[in-house]
């Protein structure tokens, strides 16, 4: 595995450990069979989602603590925003 991709696999793991501390909400594109948009998550995340988090590090990017929520929800809504651009690379089939 290159290390870019151990890098975003680690981030994406110490994101899972937070989001089990404090209440989250996924604001990425609905996944079927797996999670829609605007879950809240406050005893940690369902195995189907870490488990989609592992095939798409990326997910971990769009599940927000809820203190942050209005700020992630103005920069989502910001073509070229980072958010955006991650939003849109999520493969929901």
């Amino acid at each position: 595995m290159s290390e870019a991709k151990q890098e975003t696999k680690t981030k994406a793991v110490a994101k899972k450990e937070a989001a089990q501390k404090e209440t989250v909400m996924y604001i990425g594109p609905s996944i079927k069979n797996v999670v829609a948009t605007g879950t809240l998550y406050n005893n940690g995340l369902p195995d189907a989602l870490k488990d989609e988090m592992e095939r798409q590090p990326i997910i971990g990017n769009l599940i927000i603590p809820v203190g942050s929520l209005a700020a992630a929800q103005k920069e989502l809504a910001k073509a070229g925003s980072a958010l955006s651009i991650m939003y849109g690379k999520v493969i929901t089939g």
